[in-house]
């Protein structure tokens, strides 16, 4: 997983962003089909073109990312084609594995260039079965832009399927868990709602069942939100109004079942490593990738580098939002005993591993797409620090 990127990689970078702020805006009708039916025929069609190819194995992982991408774009970028994309919609792109590169570890350079990598297949793909709809000089365009920010250089994609598990007994796994500080933040909540608890009295609950984006200046308190969200996706808790109230499973946590809580442990992973794409947040969606990546890595004989206390002192506006929305997800996962440090890298502890990985799995970075409309778009311009 280490890089091979040329040493004056960083000159070539500020030189071509500044090429793309100065390029004029370009800007498109809104558009009128259903873009999110568009996707998902496209993508079932790239299955098919990845399945007859040396990249079938990878086929779904692949795939998945690329239909996350899709789907990012049309709500950033007002009236996008998914067969016809505008060089704008390249940079916007580009812009956002840029920002996931300022991480200096190798799974941000592996997430950063799998996104770049899978759209560049993706494009591809377009070509070569003829459904590219836009105009040649585009598709040259896209395509120069996202091969020079590769250079050549291909990352090992990690996906769930490439985790070998240990061995791992159900009475190991229910010690590990047990030691976790998970099941009796749980236990709290359920107690706390056991009589009704007003929504607006907790601050915890109120992030858990908002849309609000994760404010930076709060971050030591996000670890909270997301055990409230636990409780709430795994039906321990509901929320009935404007109050919280035990929920249907409720009596479940009691009992302390090997099978309940290696399902508490993967939707605990799941939730915080999901985004929601109604409500899109980029950084967030982005730093869950990182997450994803970096506990899928902790399972494997690479561990990743503890990059806990960087200095982000260079970066400002949004990009210094997602370094520290990054680095406050690795340190939550941290304290909540999902990865333990060894020295100066990270690992899942192996009788977490069969539970952690069922989360990751299952997890959405950027969320999941269940509506047609997309009428919103996520930013102004392509220039703006925040498109991407």
């Amino acid at each position: 997983m280490g890089s091979k990127r040329p040493a004056n990689r960083g000159q070539k970078r500020a030189e071509k962003t500044k090429a793309r702020q100065r390029r004029h805006q370009q800007s498109r009708p809104a558009p009128t089909g259903a873009v999110t039916e568009r996707i998902a025929d496209l993508i079932d069609g790239f299955v098919e073109w990845l399945d007859e190819s040396e990249m079938s194995e990878q086929s779904e992982a692949i795939s998945r990312l690329v239909s996350s991408t899709l789907t990012q774009l049309a709500g950033a970028r007002q009236g996008f084609s998914p067969s016809a994309w505008l060089p704008a919609d390249a940079h916007l792109l580009v812009d956002a594995a840029e920002r996931i590169l300022q991480e200096e570890s190798d799974t941000a350079e592996d997430t950063a260039v799998n996104l770049v990598l899978t759209s560049l297949q993706y494009l591809t793909f377009l070509d070569e079965t003829d459904l590219w709809d836009g105009s040649p000089e585009d598709y040259a365009h896209c395509m120069e832009d996202l091969s020079d920010f590769l250079e050549g250089d291909e990352p090992d994609m990690l996906d769930a399927d490439d985790i070998d598990l240990p061995d791992v007994s159900l009475a190991q796994e229910l010690a590990a868990i047990s030691a976790l500080p998970l099941l009796p933040a749980l236990d709290d909540i359920v107690a706390r709602v056991a009589d009704g608890l007003a929504v607006g009295d907790n601050a915890d609950l109120q992030r858990a069942v908002g849309s609000a984006p994760l404010d930076p200046a709060r971050l030591d308190a996000g670890a909270a939100a997301d055990y409230w969200s636990t409780a709430i996706a795994t039906e321990l808790i509901r929320i009935d109004g404007d109050t919280a109230r035990p929920g249907d499973n409720a009596h479940s946590l009691a009992g302390r079942g090997a099978e309940t809580v290696h399902e508490l442990v993967a939707e605990h992973v799941r939730v915080q490593l999901s985004g929601d794409a109604d409500d899109p947040d980029v950084s967030r969606s982005l730093a869950n990738t990182f997450a994803v990546q970096t506990l899928l890595a902790a399972m494997t004989d690479e561990l990743p580098i503890n990059n806990e206390g960087e200095d982000y002192a260079e970066l400002e506006g949004e990009d210094l939002r997602t370094a520290q929305l990054i680095d406050h997800r690795v340190r939550s996962l941290i304290e909540q005993g999902i990865l333990v440090r060894i020295e100066e890298v990270l690992a899942v502890p192996h009788a977490l591993r069969p539970a952690v990985l069922d989360g990751v799995a299952e997890a959405q970075p950027f969320g999941v797409i269940d509506e047609e409309s997309q009428d919103d778009p996520l930013y102004g311009s392509v220039g703006d620090p925040a498109s991407s």
